[in-house]
């Protein structure tokens, strides 16, 4: 398992397209992802588990990836987030 901590720098924070966005890239991935915020986990795959978050902008959340494609798949939504959900 590989965990990274990072800020949401998006104006809006885990919206309904930036929620999508991240969603539709980890689904990508074998590994399962988790986000981490105040004290919740969400299914890092679920659009919907990551909105009822509740992350705002420059809120910092904890990305948690356990997989065979873990290191590559932490790389790539940490690049997603890092490029303001920009590909």
């Amino acid at each position: 398992m590989i965990e990274k901590q990072i800020i949401i720098k998006d104006n809006v924070g885990f919206h309904a397209r930036t929620a999508s966005l991240f969603a539709k890239k980890a689904v990508a991935f074998e590994s399962d992802v988790a986000i981490l915020f105040n004290g919740k986990k969400g299914n890092g795959k679920s659009t919907l588990s990551l909105m009822t978050l509740g992350v705002k902008s420059q809120d910092e959340i904890t990305i948690s990836v356990s997989g065979s494609d873990e290191s590559f798949a932490i790389e790539s939504l940490v690049t997603l987030i890092e490029n303001n959900f920009k590909e």
